[in-house]
């Protein structure tokens, strides 16, 4: 069957609508699919409880970061640098609050790493954990970007992370 040059062209043309159409719709779905984060196993839930806590980095070497088991049973883990300048942050097991030796912010792991006591402008950014059927725990995203680590984070996340009040 011979086509006319007219609806070959009506032909090509609607493939090529056709094909932007599916294209914008990737595009968007792309968007809205939540990005790649990285996973890292971090210990187990029974080291965790003998330890009370456990020294990772995340989301790579640079980044150090602390799990720890909660006066009540909880299990949070937080980047251990400060919002403020950068430092390293100290956890204390008796006050459950990470506390930045340079310029003395005090950041209340019991509660979403809020700032009790500044300079810092911003709760620690908190790191999701997942936990395995077997009791083993990764590190799965940041709830914020790490001081001086923009890509820490994936686009979609707000500048100042999700439910951050500051």
């Amino acid at each position: 069957m011979k086509m006319s040059r007219r609806a070959s062209i009506a032909t090509i043309a609607t493939a090529v609508a056709g094909g932007l159409a599916v294209d914008a719709f990737s595009f968007e779905t792309d968007e809205a699919a939540p990005a790649t984060k990285p996973r890292l196993r971090i210990g187990t839930l029974e080291e965790l409880k003998k330890r009370r806590a456990i020294s990772f980095a995340y989301p790579d070497a640079s980044s150090p970061a602390l799990a720890v088991l909660l006066g009540n049973g909880d299990v949070v883990a937080y980047s251990l640098i400060c919002t403020h300048m950068g430092c390293q942050v100290a956890y204390g097991h008796e006050t459950q609050s990470f506390s930045c030796p340079c310029h003395g912010s005090v950041f209340d792991a019991a509660r979403s790493g809020e700032v009790e006591r500044g300079p810092a402008p911003r709760s620690l950014p908190e790191i999701e954990l997942q936990s395995s059927h077997d009791g083993e725990l990764y590190a799965v995203a940041l709830s914020s970007p790490i001081f001086g680590h923009t890509e820490s984070i994936d686009e979609n996340q707000a500048l100042y992370g999700t439910g951050d009040k500051r």
